[in-house]
């Protein structure tokens, strides 16, 4: 983990949660979050989708899915 965030980082984790368990989730970012920086990135292309869902680790279907829920509902 100091790799990765750096000794200090690592002593101030373990002063604030010791004795604890940490879970991460799958997903930092909700759908809602993730739509809206869709609606920013989408460009009208595949790639601009593919683009969005790698960098906020959803599918392309889930993306696609919320852009045409988002603008059905408009």
């Amino acid at each position: 983990m100091s790799e990765i965030i750096g000794f200090d980082n690592v002593v101030k984790l373990y002063e604030n949660f010791k004795g604890s368990q940490i879970n991460f989730p799958t997903r930092l970012f909700s759908k809602e979050f993730v739509l809206e920086e869709a609606l920013k990135a989408y460009d009208g292309t595949s790639e601009s989708i593919n683009l969005i869902a790698t960098k906020y680790s959803y599918s392309e279907r889930t993306i696609r899915k919320l852009l045409k829920n988002h603008l059905n509902s408009i």
